[in-house]
């Protein structure tokens, strides 16, 4: 189970939420206290200021009707009561209530002796709390009796609770969507320059992209449209150097084949034929490489599955071995003329080495992978990676009719690589090569 949001905007709402979760538990502890010391304060001011008029009124009132005055001054709240003594509750005094005793006998203006204070639940803090009543007070009158008081505090923990409890949700809600609304203007940037250079790797022609945002990412996206700047500029200046010198060959070529037009017909001038036509090959594969490269074709969801077998049926139609079993429909955000040309590229190797070729594809949630096997000698494993170079062929005889040009397997590996994915070969265990694709899913749109 994920604990921390994996996009920016759900960390920020989750750090928000966080903070706002923690200030509004220290302020709750904090207006707890400050609210227990003030009440504290209000119940000790208006305890001794009705014990004191209690104890004025009692003086001019005869000892036998006392006991019913005293009932009669006893609200729900605050209750009186004469005894002769204070009472066992007040047999242990502690420094809080010794402390709470001093403050009433100055505010009644009476002998801290004559006074006895227990603390109930109400106003007690830790371990001095006395089960029952808020608080407690016993006073000595002039007569050698006491008056109890009995102060019931109402407990209002739980009613603070839920306001607190409903105050912080209001405030996430409102925090929330406030925060949702601009954690996801601020990346926006960000999502669009992921998408772009999601694009631009898979060999797409993107538009430099408008720097907004905050500073880092405007100077993320300045780095980017510079980049984009600098690579498309060299790839450019690449692609023009190269046919340059592949069409410049065509010249000496073209001459050369007059000059051996006057040499005697012999295996030397039919050998230099060969070479000549060999070159004139790799000259005009190489052009086409290169207006290939340069060709712009815009991606779009395709039927890779339906794709295949077509291309696969036109092969079937011309006679050869080409074998495969459409599963089902395997939708792929790809440039399909692009991926026709790489297939077709790896069939021919197929067929010319192995007479067969079988296509598997398989579906999945991050990726699509094609295999094509022939029936074919293999190849060793140190010649994997150097086959798919430019102009290197495996077959010693360097004839175009067995061999091409070298160019087969490196303009599918370009393919696959501008689409993001992977290429590779493997010889299979019974015999033969196996070429597998992995083609992965476009997530940015």
């Amino acid at each position: 189970m994920r604990v921390v949001p994996a996009s920016l905007s759900g960390r920020i709402v989750a750090l928000t939420l966080l903070a706002l979760v923690v200030s509004q538990l220290v302020s709750f502890f904090i207006f707890m206290h400050e609210r227990d010391r003030f009440l504290e304060r209000v119940v000790l001011s208006n305890m001794g200021e009705s014990v004191a008029s209690a104890m004025r009124t009692l003086d001019f009132v005869p000892p036998v009707h006392r006991a019913d005055v005293v009932k009669a001054l006893s609200t729900r709240d605050l209750r009186y009561r004469l005894a002769d003594s204070p009472g066992r509750l007040f047999e242990q005094h502690s420094p809080e209530a010794r402390g709470m005793a001093r403050d009433l006998a100055r505010g009644m203006e009476v002998d801290v002796a004559r006074l006895r204070v227990a603390i109930g639940p109400g106003l007690a803090h830790g371990p001095n709390r006395q089960a029952g009543d808020a608080l407690r007070l016993a006073v000595r009158l002039d007569e050698g009796q006491w008056l109890r008081a009995r102060q019931r505090l109402f407990d209002p923990t739980r009613r603070w609770a839920q306001s607190s409890l409903t105050t912080l949700l209001v405030s996430a809600l409102l925090m929330v969507m406030i925060v949702v609304v601009t954690s996801r203007r601020m990346t926006r940037p960000l999502r669009e320059l992921a998408r772009a250079a999601e694009r631009f790797g898979r060999g797409e022609d993107v538009d430099p992209l408008p720097e907004r945002g905050p500073e880092e990412i405007r100077r993320s996206i300045t780095a980017f449209n510079r980049m984009r700047e600098r690579l498309t500029r060299f790839m450019a200046e690449r692609t023009r150097m190269v046919a340059a010198i592949a069409h410049d060959l065509r010249t000496p070529i073209t001459a050369l084949r007059l000059r051996l037009e006057f040499l005697p017909d012999d295996d030397n001038t039919r050998s230099m034929a060969r070479t000549l036509e060999d070159m004139a090959g790799m000259s005009e594969a190489a052009l086409t490489f290169m207006r290939e490269e340069t060709a712009a074709e815009a991606t779009r969801n395709v039927d890779l599955s339906a794709l295949v077998d077509a291309l696969c049926e036109d092969y079937r139609a011309s006679g050869a071995a080409v074998v495969f079993e459409p599963e089902g429909r395997v939708a792929l955000v790809c440039r399909p003329v692009a991926i026709r040309r790489a297939l077709r590229n790896i069939i021919d190797n197929a067929l010319a080495y192995g007479e067969r070729a079988t296509l598997t594809l398989s579906d999945g949630a991050e990726s699509v992978v094609l295999e094509i096997a022939d029936t074919g000698p293999g190849i060793d494993d140190a010649d994997m990676q150097r086959v798919f170079d430019p102009f290197v062929r495996l077959e010693a005889s360097r004839s175009r009719e067995t061999g091409g040009t070298g160019l087969g397997l490196s303009i599918a590996r370009s393919v696959v690589q501008g689409h993001g994915g992977e290429i590779g070969l493997v010889n299979a265990e019974g015999g033969g090569l196996i070429v597998r694709i992995r083609l992965p899913r476009d997530r940015t749109r």
